[in-house]
């Protein structure tokens, strides 16, 4: 049975070493929908926000966490963003119509961005490294190495409609055989997209690792979340400037905002914008 939109963690009982893998179909389906990427631009970005919530399965409560990837190729943004809850969004920006046939070429040279918000008031902590590695798993496995001091492994990718990606790391503050981790790396090796995007979490494990006794958790689904509303976006109009949205409203007739990851538009007619600017000035006067 396919388990896609989803998350599993594993882990090699007595060896010190855990897992996780990621599939997501239908949530990467509403991640392009709106946007003309190149079959290179969309595996970039199945590598990236399969990465992202890789990481953010980490995260507890109301944190989140933001990947950003900036370069001087012909992409020069991606961005994605998950939450604590696994709803996730991403967008490539530039000339998403490109094709390099290696997906990190797009970026050229440029750094990672990995700002982690833990929420409850905790303060916000970010890791830079730079976008040197061959492959984008290269640049997340170095991101591990300098900002988290953990022994990690990735493999990413997007096949067919599906995003994809598997992780091996070393427990905190666990010993373990470096035989064994090269080992687990070569046997991880020889996973193939397709499946890692078909085989149900369990089978797919035994395949690939059939000496070893692994302990699966249960799955967490992982969806699609823009938060892109009108309300949102009122909060733009504001920052804007009443002078600025006044010019626009005089040229074109109504103001008109684009969501940069779902690229839905949001037309606003002049007594909406008005209101916008009544509903702030009213907040201002309670304050």
């Amino acid at each position: 049975m396919r388990q896609a939109d989803q998350v599993r963690a594993f882990m090699f009982e007595g060896l010190g070493i855990r897992g996780r893998l990621v599939r997501m179909d239908q949530t990467w389906r509403e991640i392009i929908a709106r946007h003309d990427y190149s079959d290179d631009v969309r595996t970039l970005l199945a590598e990236a926000a399969t990465a992202g919530v890789l990481l953010a399965d980490n995260l507890k409560g109301r944190g989140s966490l933001h990947l950003q990837l900036q370069g001087d190729g012909e992409v020069h943004m991606v961005l994605v963003q998950c939450n604590a809850g696994l709803n996730v969004r991403a967008v490539a920006r530039g000339e998403v119509n490109a094709a390099r046939g290696v997906p990190t070429e797009l970026l050229g040279g440029g750094r990672m961005m990995v700002t982690v918000d833990p929420g409850g008031g905790a303060d916000r902590y970010q890791g830079i490294v730079p976008l040197a590695g061959e492959t984008l798993a290269d640049c997340f496995e170095d991101y591990f190495r300098d900002s988290q001091q953990t022994l990690t492994r990735l493999w990413l990718g997007g096949i067919g409609g599906s995003a994809v990606g598997l992780m091996l790391q070393r427990m905190p503050d666990a010993e373990i055989d470096e035989e064994q981790w090269r080992t687990l790396g070569m046997l991880a090796d020889t996973v193939r997209l397709s499946e890692l995007a078909e085989l149900p979490a369990g089978e797919l494990l035994r395949r690939l690792f059939v000496e070893y006794d692994i302990r699966l958790f249960d799955a967490r689904p992982v969806g699609y979340d823009c938060r892109c509303t009108r309300a949102h976006l009122a909060n733009v109009v504001r920052l804007l400037g009443e002078g600025e949205v006044t010019d626009i409203l005089r040229e074109q007739g109504r103001l008109e905002l684009t969501c940069e990851f779902c690229n839905k538009a949001f037309r606003f007619q002049p007594d909406e914008v008005d209101a916008v600017f009544a509903r702030r000035d009213a907040d201002d006067t309670l304050h």
